[in-house]
């Protein structure tokens, strides 16, 4: 059996294969895409995060990128702040804010709107990095299992150092430095079958 518990309590962070949860990301998915087409017909929407990645670790929830162009983005935001709870507002920024539902569906869910090529605009990016380097996708595994069992502070701030090598050439691309770009960290996400995006 491929599910991790490191051994610090409730500190810890239990782990398991992406591909043991695949019948309920299909499930989720599903539903929740339909839910965002409902409420966004304009929007594009994407599985990202771990559960999207094909041999990949995650503790268990789902994330979503929804993508609205920079004119559409502060309506998307109040539309789904009605129908999600509203998530980590100190990393919210003029064109990215992050909601969730932990009680609806089998898995919890994150939901990550970002206006459309914006430098809030990454997730996807990351997504298919990893899907496309299985050396960076192992390297990724090992960070978290080895930092799962200290708890979420490190485990978010390892998981953050690895994540800004991977983003350095998009950084780059945009013409930013890092110090420079005001995206928000991988770490804003609820750490997150069907990888397809679904356009709007």
């Amino acid at each position: 059996m491929s599910r991790r518990q490191t051994s610090m309590g409730s500190k810890s962070i239990t782990l398991k294969r992406s591909d043991e949860l695949r019948p309920q990301v299909e499930s989720v998915l599903s539903a929740l895409f339909e839910k965002v087409a409902a409420l966004l017909p304009g929007a594009e929407y994407h599985h990202i995060g771990a559960t999207a990645i094909p041999g990949s670790v995650t503790k268990g929830d789902l994330d979503i990128q929804i993508l609205v162009s920079p004119s559409d983005f502060e309506s998307a935001k109040e539309k789904l702040g009605k129908h999600f709870e509203i998530r980590q507002p100190k990393n919210w920024t003029s064109s990215f804010a992050s909601f969730g539902d932990d009680v609806t569906y089998d898995l919890q869910v994150g939901v990550q709107l970002a206006s459309r090529d914006s430098e809030s605009d990454f997730l996807v990016y990351l997504r298919d990095y990893l899907i496309d380097h299985p050396e960076e996708l192992r390297e990724y595994n090992s960070i978290k299992e080895a930092n799962a069992r200290f708890g979420a502070d490190q485990y978010w701030r390892e998981k953050d150092k690895f994540f800004a090598k991977i983003l350095a050439p998009w950084t780059k691309a945009r013409g930013e430095s890092p110090n420079q770009s005001s995206e928000p960290t991988p770490s804003s996400v609820t750490p997150p079958a069907g990888q397809e995006s679904r356009p709007r």
